[in-house]
């Protein structure tokens, strides 16, 4: 890795205006100070918003958490050539339509993230707008906010939203959505890469060929087990991966495209190319993270953890049942290493773990474990 990373191009120097609010914050200056400091989105800067949360308040009303990465792409030649070496792919060997594929998944790679930077949400049917705190050195900008509900006859699963820069100027491109969950139901934890997605991530060049260069392909059975699951009232899905924010776009399209209900999706920040591809350690602090929080945050339900034997999630998902035993309705495991459920890796993972709490879908199964209506 250390000699593909030499061959990377210098990082971009930041724009003046982009260290406006790190300057003012370096100076001592007060929050209100450096807020004024900040300046809003300019005609070459985009703002993407991730797919969160939300949850109704005893009053009517909707807490919601939005989270959002503002940047600018860089337009140098080269930077696609540059990232392919550091992948170790040749871009020559690619068909035209995989070298497009590629382009296209590798865009927000070449971004430059913006700091102190100001954008305001309008929150589609209610009068609402509420401005975000202005961007960090990374980009970010996030808030929980309690909002009005819209006024609609049915109860709102999903909260829409776009971003407004100055008075009047809709961003109707930068629009963004959260997951409203009731207090009870059920909550499906999914992982995404060769859960729902395959992706071969114990092989480096499958794995970066299915990701970056190839269709995306659904995991077999997988959206149908997932729509039957849907079916029962209050239930909600949350996508869970290592793969980095970059490829949300992507990663979008593909749960929608291939029918999987749609959820909230949470996804490793990384905004350089150096942390594109995690270590096992990054993988699994993120997961464990992302759970706990959902946990927390809706005490109240209950969980159904699932993933695949590629890396750690049968180890992520014990650890957490071990912690949260009556939380935790059960944990599914799609095989891809071809170990079955008596196999030692499996008899020490879910060791002490009732056997009828845990299931290993094996590449010939045709029938999901548990009962959609549980």
């Amino acid at each position: 890795m250390s000699d593909e990373r030499a061959a990377l191009p210098p990082a971009p120097q930041l724009k003046r205006r982009s260290v406006v609010m790190g300057a003012a914050l370096l100076a001592g200056l007060a929050p209100l100070q450096a807020l004024q400091a900040a300046e809003p989105l300019e005609p070459d800067e985009e703002a993407l918003f991730m797919p969160g949360t939300a949850r109704p308040t005893a009053d009517g009303r909707i807490e919601v958490d939005i989270h959002a990465w503002i940047f600018e792409r860089e337009r140098r030649w080269g930077l696609n050539a540059a990232l392919a070496r550091y992948l170790g792919l040749s871009l020559k060997t690619l068909s035209p339509a995989a070298r497009l594929r590629f382009n296209q998944r590798t865009a927000l790679f070449h971004t430059e993230s913006e700091e102190g930077k100001l954008i305001d949400v309008v929150f589609d049917g209610t009068q609402t707008r509420v401005k975000m705190p202005p961007s960090t050195a990374d980009g970010r900008t996030n808030l929980r906010v309690v909002v009005d509900a819209p006024r609609t006859a049915a109860p709102v699963q999903w909260l829409q939203f776009h971003g407004v820069t100055g008075p009047g100027e809709l961003l109707h491109r930068f629009r963004g959505q959260a997951l409203v969950v009731p207090p009870e139901g059920v909550s499906v934890i999914s992982d995404i890469d060769d859960t729902i997605k395959r992706t071969q991530v114990r092989d480096r060049r499958e794995m970066l060929l299915n990701t970056f260069a190839r269709r995306f392909e659904a995991a077999p059975r997988m959206a149908a087990y997932y729509r039957a699951l849907a079916q029962v009232p209050d239930t909600r899905f949350h996508y869970l991966s290592a793969s980095p924010i970059q490829l949300y776009p992507a990663l979008a399209d593909f749960v929608r495209d291939n029918d999987f209900p749609a959820g909230s999706m949470h996804l490793r920040e990384s905004t350089t190319w150096r942390t594109l591809i995690p270590g096992a350690e990054d993988s699994r602090a993120h997961k464990l993270g992302v759970i706990d929080r959902l946990l927390t945050e809706f005490p109240q339900r209950r969980f159904v953890l699932v993933g695949d034997s590629g890396e750690a999630d049968p180890e992520i998902y014990a650890q957490v049942y071990r912690a949260n035993p009556q939380r935790i309705d059960s944990i599914v495991i799609r095989d891809v290493t071809d170990e079955g459920r008596l196999s030692d890796r499996y008899r020490a993972t879910f060791e002490g773990i009732d056997p009828v709490l845990w299931h290993i879908l094996m590449p010939d199964t045709t029938a999901w474990p548990l009962q959609a209506s549980r």
